[in-house]
């Protein structure tokens, strides 16, 4: 072959050494090599490794092996089989090979037996030909060490993990780890998706998990995923220490981390909680699942604060439903209590106001029995946001009044939640001068304490009440300040309802399109995070700021909208804003119609107190005359 023109394939070869000696030596011959190993010698060349197909290429693959007008008649369910076999050219092969050799499938039918991801794998498979086999042909030269910690790793309940990650889960030295994980790398078993991160395929994670069964000790599995949960405890615990200055570390752990150096390696801080999030979401859960309960309980208490500022509601509805499972199951009452809690401030954001007093009036009575009656005043500071929103305005004006009396005889250290929660409740009835006292008095003390999220929190509520004082042009000067210290700090806690706020502030000044924008951006956030009472409010606020735009049809259907949600989660403040806004917009058309919307939004305000029945009152007397 030295004297022709030749491509020569290679294919899958083991060594660098099997290979040498089939190279010519001559020119105009194009070599290629394809390993499951990546061979490295400057005979060869630069390796290219291969990705797997695209969607569009892998449902081409599928047609050509299955037949075209199979897949073509069922593109849906051909989509469902290439996404299950996750891409990989070897496995929608087979999986193709055997829909061949059933003409009475339906592709369909292939795609429901591929949906099982236990079973998955046995799927693949035509004759004595399975894709297992093809990855042991990858594993089974491995060295004992290098094998476990294949297998390990598919316990890592994410979509990549990194070297310290999987340090704590094979309990190896990082340096070591680190060299294992290239070598799977180089043998495909593991991917690289990005410098330091590596991601096993899912129908390998599925082998390695099925060899990880039937291999490792019970014992050994449970090990292994609770030093990984003890690493990210300890992790995500130095960053919520830094976003909660009052936390009690003491109370989350007693012990050192068992391996400071992996701590150290991740080097935490809110942006590594930000970058694994759904990783620690997810071993939250598979920590209740397995029954590592104290682990479970902890993890999410330390995430509790980080998921609130960034305004991830479902995934703290998640992780503390979780935790309270494993809390009650453990028998610990006060961690009942801390779970019971911060899980009801998930339920108040996402509008479940009867389950959140539930919830906090549980752990108030605990912490009672237990005599740890500076707690029990902490968490009934929190009733004060629940009664404001279910329309207990004095109760929660009450409630506040106490809680600060119980500040100043020294029983109760958490000021950064009595004040604003008190301010908040003392707007809502229209006792404005004393709500801005409060609220500067709030920011005094974050200034002194250089709490970036009572500052920004603080400022919020200040430009809040200077607004609804009339000081217009002041109050979107200071919510302004708020929204850029959000920027820079990245807490997004309460960032709908400020815009809702700062809206209105620019409507009053005549600066329509700006007002227009920040309704509608504080809308699409608290439908991104699920919060109900916001997108009520945003939604009132958007229709009567469009209504003064010129656009009465569209601020009505934005008032309605308004209206059903408010009253599908028993929000009566929202409730009678909307029908007060629907009032003056039929008040033209059908005046009958407008008394009845006025008077129902009357009898709300009359019910709950508030400065807009004084408003209410004055248009229907205006129409009575």
């Amino acid at each position: 072959m030295a004297q022709r023109r030749t491509v020569l394939v290679l294919d899958n070869a083991a060594s660098v050494e099997q290979v040498l000696p089939l190279l010519p030596e001559g020119v105009g011959t194009v070599v290629l090599i394809t390993t499951r190993s990546r061979l490295l010698a400057t005979e060869l060349g630069v390796p290219e490794s291969l990705e797997v197909l695209t969607p569009a290429e892998a449902v081409a693959l599928l047609a050509s092996t299955a037949g075209a007008d199979r897949v073509r008649a069922e593109a849906e369910a051909a989509d469902e089989v290439v996404r299950r076999c996750g891409c990989l050219p070897l496995a929608i092969r087979l999986a193709g090979a055997r829909l061949a050799h059933r003409p009475s499938w339906l592709v369909a039918d292939l795609a429901a037996r591929l949906a099982d991801e236990r079973g998955r794998l046995g799927q693949i498979a035509v004759g004595d030909q399975t894709l297992a086999d093809a990855f042991s042909t990858s594993y089974e030269p491995l060295d004992e060490r290098r094998r476990q910690v294949f297998r390990l790793l598919a316990l890592h309940p994410g979509d990549d993990l990194s070297p310290p990650m999987a340090a704590a889960l094979v309990d190896l030295p990082l340096p070591e780890t680190e060299r294992v994980l290239d070598d799977l790398v180089d043998r495909h078993l593991l991917e690289e998706k990005a410098t330091g991160r590596y991601r096993l395929h899912d129908l390998v994670r599925e082998y390695a998990s099925g060899l990880s069964r039937c291999i490792d000790p019970p014992q050994v599995l449970r090990a292994a995923t609770d030093r990984l949960l003890e690493l990210c405890l300890h992790a995500a615990l130095s960053v919520a220490v830094e976003l909660e200055p009052l936390l009690e570390r003491r109370k989350l752990v007693a012990e050192p981390p068992s391996r400071p150096d992996l701590v150290a390696a991740i080097n935490p801080d809110i942006e590594w909680l930000e970058r694994e999030r759904t990783t620690l979401s997810a071993l939250v859960d598979y920590a209740t699942e397995i029954g590592s309960d104290e682990l479970s309980w902890r993890l999410a208490r330390s995430l509790w604060r980080f998921f609130y500022i960034r305004m991830y509601f479902d995934d703290m509805l998640s992780t503390h439903q979780c935790g309270l499972r494993s809390a009650r199951r453990l028998g610990d009452r006060e961690a009942t209590a801390q779970m019971q809690n911060y899980l009801a401030s998930a339920y108040v954001r996402t509008g479940d106001y009867p389950a959140a007093t539930k919830l906090v009036e549980s752990a108030i009575q605990m912490y009672e029995e237990l005599d740890d009656m500076r707690s029990a005043a902490r968490f009934r500071a929190n009733l004060t946001v629940v009664y404001w929103l279910t329309g207990q305005l004095e109760a929660a004006a009450q409630l506040g009044a106490y809680l600060r009396r119980e500040v100043l005889l020294g029983r109760h250290a958490w000021i950064d939640l009595v004040l604003p929660n008190h301010g908040i409740a003392l707007a809502a009835i229209g006792r404005y001068g004393e709500a801005l006292q409060l609220h500067r008095l709030h920011l005094f003390l974050a200034r002194s304490a250089s709490d970036q999220f009572q500052l920004l929190n603080a400022l919020g509520h200040i430009g809040m009440v200077r607004s609804r004082m009339g000081d217009f042009e002041p109050a979107v000067r200071i919510m302004e300040a708020s929204l850029r210290l959000r920027d820079r700090t990245g807490h997004r806690y309460g960032e709908p309802e400020l815009r809702v706020d700062l809206g209105v502030a620019l409507r009053e000044l005549d600066r329509l399109d700006e007002a227009r924008h920040q309704h509608e951006t504080a809308l699409r956030l608290a439908l991104d995070n699920g919060e109900r009472h916001a997108q009520c409010a945003a939604l009132n606020e958007l229709g009567a700021t469009i209504r003064a735009q010129g656009y009465p049809q569209e601020a009505i259907r934005l008032h309605e909208q308004a209206l059903k949600l408010a009253t599908r989660i028993a929000h009566p403040q929202e409730q009678g804003r909307a029908l007060a806004r629907l009032g003056g917009l039929f008040v033209e058309k059908d005046p009958d119609q407008a008394r009845r919307l006025w008077q129902r939004a009357l009898a709300i305000f009359e019910r709950i107190g508030g400065p807009e029945q004084q408003l209410i009152r004055a248009q229907l007397l205006g129409m009575s005359h």
